[in-house]
């Protein structure tokens, strides 16, 4: 029996229970032990009958798809529909033994004003005991003897009973590898969700961004038995805020391979389309399938810039979700939200304990240009594994002609360079300066193509957050000069 329901239902009087479809035979069975448990009949409403006396007797009283109608209906058709439940809700309140819920499995929020009046509980998904209890029955059921680990049941956590049942009939059908059977299925439904779930990540390490580097391996610290055992705060998360292509992805997929974890990543426009309710959904999801890193990428979609001063509309809906997850948030789910507008966010947002860091990834300086370049160069010329591919007077031109080049034009001025000695018929790949630069030349960089906007990234992250880079002082850092030329 759902006991958490039946505390709503008992201090409300009335519920809003929003749970996926694949679980309407569990929930009809859910409500049939509250309705045992209160002594009183389970009454089912039909919305096509006349509503009037409905709730004249005793009992639980159970209405389907009434949100999502809500905001289907228009004029008096609405307005009695709604003058209906708000009458039902007082009267569930006042009489002890009258109850009413209004099951929702299509994501579909009330109205705000009635929100206010009625509570709206989201199935809880299952814990990884009641997951590996779960995959044994249908083991079992299917004549298999195995053990089920912790991290069989893991591979499927964030899924809904109903959901990890059907995962297991999968990966048994499919005669393959168990584990990697319930991970594609995991993969499947929550891609259906608008989710994309890489269980793990083989990536190499990026060029520059020294204090982003160090701040994973500190990351990786917090997440230790010592650290819990000092009673450290479990860590929540960062914001990058910066132009496109200057790795802010890439830095994020890192940062889940280093630490071991999964990486979810979070459509924000099917969320946008579908409404704070959807997202409550989601949170429930990613927060049930942790250890994660979460990643919310271009957030400041979110966010009307309009709205975010006003505080109205959508955004502000939004935002109280987010706000009340990352202050409750206590599993390992470890969240990388990265924009390009930093202003477009609430300042709620950007406060101290809302994320752990916030950082501004720009373009690379001399240095890390040279670290992009060996690193990607090296796939095609091992020469750059070493300092033999290129003299320091080479290195001092095309780190002058690629300045203000982001770490992803690096990358393609470094492919372009391989190809056009491949398409010369090159046996092996020599890559020289002169190749470097005709790539650079074939190249338009995003600060020639949109330096305004490019500036005002900068100017509004100074003083907010902190360089995901160190100063430069190397031998290729430009001299600083003053107007005199000292």
């Amino acid at each position: 029996m759902n006991t958490q329901l039946l505390a709503q239902l008992k201090l409300y009087g009335a519920v809003c229970y929003s749970y996926p479809l694949i679980e309407q035979a569990s929930v009809k069975k859910e409500l049939q032990a509250i309705a045992c448990h209160l002594k009183v009949p389970l009454i089912e409403l039909q919305l096509s009958e006349d509503l009037s006396e409905s709730l004249a007797n005793d009992g639980l009283y159970v209405v389907e798809h009434l949100p999502s109608l809500l905001g289907e209906l228009q004029g008096w058709q609405k307005t009695r529909l709604e003058s209906w439940l708000i009458d039902s809700i007082h009267q569930c309140r006042l009489i002890q033994d009258r109850y009413l819920i209004l099951l929702d499995n299509r994501e579909t929020e009330l109205a705000r004003y009635l929100s206010n009046i009625i509570p709206t509980e989201i199935r809880n998904l299952p814990t990884v005991a009641e997951i590996q209890s779960s995959i044994e029955q249908e083991l079992e059921a299917s004549g298999i003897t195995s053990d089920v680990t912790e991290q069989m049941a893991l591979s499927v956590s964030g899924l809904s009973s109903e959901e990890v049942k059907l995962a297991v009939q999968k990966a048994i059908a499919s005669c393959g590898d168990l584990v990697q059977g319930l991970i594609a299925q995991k993969q499947q439904t929550l891609k259906g969700l608008g989710l994309e779930f890489l269980p793990s990540l083989d990536v190499p390490t990026f060029g520059g961004l020294d204090r982003l580097k160090e701040a994973i391996e500190q990351v990786a610290l917090d997440y230790s038995e010592q650290a819990r055992g000092l009673n450290l705060p479990i860590p929540k998360g960062w914001l990058m805020a910066g132009p496109p292509g200057t790795g802010k992805t890439f830095a994020a997929k890192v940062c889940a391979a280093k630490l071991g974890f999964p990486l979810i990543s979070v459509g924000v426009d099917i969320v946008k389309s579908k409404g704070s309710g959807y997202l409550k959904r989601l949170l429930k999801v990613i927060e049930a399938a942790s250890p994660s890193v979460c990643y919310f990428d271009e957030f400041d979609k979110f966010f009307d810039p309009d709205a975010a001063i006003t505080g109205g509309g959508t955004t502000k809906e939004t935002l109280g979700v987010l706000l009340t997850w990352f202050q409750e948030k206590t599993t390992k789910t470890f969240v990388i939200a990265t924009l390009n507008r930093l202003d477009a966010l609430p300042p709620e947002l950007t406060r101290a304990g809302r994320f752990d860091r916030l950082f501004y990834v720009g373009f690379p300086q001399a240095v890390e240009r040279k670290e992009i370049i060996e690193l990607h160069a090296s796939r095609f010329d091992p020469r750059f594994r070493g300092e033999t591919a290129m003299t320091e007077r080479d290195w001092r031109v095309l780190l002058n002609r690629t300045q203000n080049c982001t770490g992803a034009e690096l990358r393609a001025i470094a492919e372009l360079a391989a190809k056009e000695q491949f398409y010369q018929g090159n046996v092996q790949i020599h890559l020289k300066l002169d190749d470097f630069l005709k790539a650079r030349s074939k190249i338009t960089p995003l600060y020639v193509r949109d330096t305004e906007r490019v500036l005002a990234m900068a100017n509004r992250a100074k003083g907010v957050c902190e360089n995901a880079s160190a100063s430069d002082c190397s031998i290729f850092a430009p001299l600083e000069q003053s107007l005199w030329g000292d």
